[in-house]
């Protein structure tokens, strides 16, 4: 373990950053290959905020979708999907000591493709992200989904009765600044 390392484990997520060179993430690890449509995504943000992500001219509720280049504007904050085809890293079945549950290393093992969430507005503390991560992602789950995975904490939840509960928790930790209103 590095300096840079030890003081991340030490640091409060409200005193770290959101930096420019390593984006914000949650991954989704899901059994086969899916991608996530502009009308799933509108719904889920719909679910997550309470409010209309209908999108218009200047607003701050949208989601826009170019091919398979998706933005998510949720108020003041903008997220970024990527699909990959594939698992994680090439095969994870192989790459299992790092993880110290045998439902992790099940996720792990048996994922093929995966969706990950970038949270893109750099000098945002680290835990107003993953708020924002969290409520969106949480909304996200499926049958599909074997676990979520946080890269920048070298952390894998698989995706039990428990994982819907767990990043409404983490949600919940901050206001993420989204205004709610009603839908229509």
């Amino acid at each position: 373990m590095n300096l840079k390392d030890i003081l991340r484990c030490v640091t409060p997520l409200r005193w770290r950053r959101v930096g420019k060179d390593e984006p914000l993430s949650m991954v989704l690890l899901l059994l086969s290959p899916d991608f996530f449509n502009k009308e799933r995504l509108r719904l889920a943000a719909e679910r997550a905020w309470h409010t209309s992500f209908a999108g218009g001219v200047g607003s701050m509720h949208t989601v826009v979708q170019s091919g398979t280049t998706t933005l998510i504007k949720a108020g003041p904050h903008a997220l970024n999907f990527f699909y990959y085809g594939a698992p994680y890293i090439e095969r994870p079945e192989e790459n299992l000591s790092w993880l110290p549950k045998v439902a992790q290393q099940k996720a792990w093992a048996v994922h093929r493709a995966c969706v990950g969430v970038d949270y893109l507005n750099s000098d945002t503390d680290v835990e107003l992200a993953y708020c924002v991560l969290a409520q969106l992602v949480a909304e996200l789950l499926d049958e599909n989904c074997a676990a979520v995975y946080v890269p920048q904490e070298a952390s894998l939840i698989p995706n039990d009765e428990s994982l819907y509960l767990e990043l409404h928790k983490m949600a919940s930790a901050r206001d993420p600044g989204v205004a709610t209103a009603n839908l229509r």
